[in-house]
C-alpha cells in the first residue's frame, strides 16, 4: 500500500504487467513514480510533466493501445503531485532524481529498457533533455518533446511567478492563478483539463516557486538571442528528437527549432495540454516514435 495524494493506493496487475506506485530514494528526497514493467527486454518511456502538474498528466498513457507493448515511468517532480519536497528545485537535481528512479526500477523491479524513450511536457522537457546530453551513446533512442521549454520566449507563467517572487506577492499571485487562471478561465475553455487544477491543489507552493526559480535561471543563463540553456543542449543532442506543439506556441520558439531542425509536429489546438486536447494524436505519435 502506498499513499498517494493523501489516499492509500493497492497495486494494481494486469496480466503479465504490472502497474505499481513506486517512492524511489534519491539524493535528497524520494520521489513518486507510477510505473508499469514489463519483466525482460522492452521499450520503457518516461514521462515528464510541466510546472504545477503531476502524474495525471499521463493517465492515458496506461491506457492507450500504442503504448500496450513499452514499461511506462511516470514520475512526480519534487514537491509535486505525491513526491515529497527537496533541497534542491534546479533542473540538474531534476535530472538527477529522474535518473535515480530508473537506477531503482532496474535494480528492484527489473525494468530493462531496450530501449528508452524520454517525453517531456512544458518544463519537464528541461530535465528530459539533460538526461538525453548526459545519457552514454545510445542509451536514448528517441526524444519527444509538447511544447517544452527551449526558448525564453513564452513563458507567461514562469515570468509572471517570478516577477510575485520578487515582489513578495508569490502567495497571493498563487491563489488567484489557481483558483481564477486555471480553475475560471482555462477550464473555461479547456474542461478535459482538469487533472490540472487538481495537481496544483496538491503541489507544494515552495515547490513551485522553487521550480519557478530554476526554470527563469535556465531561460537567463546564456547571451544571445535565444537565451536558453535547455535549448542550447537540445541544439546539440545527436539523437532523433520530435517536437509537438499547439497553436499558442510562440513563434521565436518555432524559429529556432527550424533554424536547428528539429522535427516539427504541430497539433490543431490552442491547449497547451496536448496530451488532454488531442490524446488520441499525442499518443499514436508516441507509438509511431516508440515502438
Amino acid at each position: 500500500m502506498v499513499k498517494v495524494m493523501g489516499k492509500f493506493f493497492a497495486s494494481e496487475q494486469r496480466g503479465d504487467m504490472g502497474i505499481r506506485e513506486v517512492l524511489a530514494p534519491t539524493d535528497d528526497a524520494p520521489v513518486y513514480a507510477r510505473v508499469r514493467i514489463i519483466v525482460g527486454r522492452a521499450p520503457a518511456v518516461v514521462c515528464l510533466h510541466g510546472l504545477g502538474d503531476s502524474h495525471l498528466a499521463f493517465e492515458e498513457a496506461f491506457e492507450t493501445r500504442y503504448l500496450a507493448g513499452a514499461s511506462l515511468i511516470v514520475p512526480d517532480m519534487a514537491g509535486h503531485g505525491a513526491s515529497p519536497a527537496a533541497r534542491d528545485y534546479s533542473m540538474e537535481a531534476a535530472t538527477g532524481r529522474v535518473r535515480a528512479v530508473l537506477r531503482h526500477l532496474t535494480s528492484q523491479y527489473g525494468l530493462r529498457p531496450s530501449p528508452l524513450f524520454l517525453v517531456g511536457h512544458s518544463v519537464g522537457g528541461i530535465p528530459a533533455i539533460y538526461y538525453c546530453r548526459d545519457a552514454a551513446p545510445g542509451e536514448v533512442a528517441h526524444l519527444i518533446l509538447a511544447e517544452a521549454s527551449v526558448t525564453r520566449f513564452g513563458s507567461f507563467v514562469t515570468a509572471h511567478a517570478e516577477a510575485a517572487r520578487l515582489s513578495g506577492r508569490f502567495d497571493e499571485w498563487y491563489d488567484t492563478f489557481r483558483e481564477q487562471v486555471i480553475f475560471r478561465d482555462y477550464l473555461g475553455r479547456f474542461p478535459f483539463c482538469r487533472h490540472y487544477y487538481a495537481s496544483l491543489r496538491f503541489c507544494r507552493r515552495e515547490a513551485f516557486a522553487g521550480t519557478v526559480l530554476a526554470v527563469r535561471r535556465e531561460a537567463k543563463s546564456l547571451p544571445g538571442k535565444w537565451s536558453h540553456a535547455a535549448g542550447a543542449a537540445l541544439a546539440g543532442l545527436q539523437l532523433p528528437v520530435t517536437y509537438a506543439y499547439g497553436r499558442d506556441l510562440a513563434p521565436e520558439t518555432l524559429t529556432f527549432l527550424q533554424q536547428h531542425d528539429i522535427r516539427l509536429r504541430p497539433f490543431p489546438t490552442d491547449c497547451h495540454f496536448l496530451m488532454q486536447a488531442a490524446a488520441g494524436e499525442f499518443y499514436a505519435l508516441l507509438g509511431e516514435c516508440c515502438l
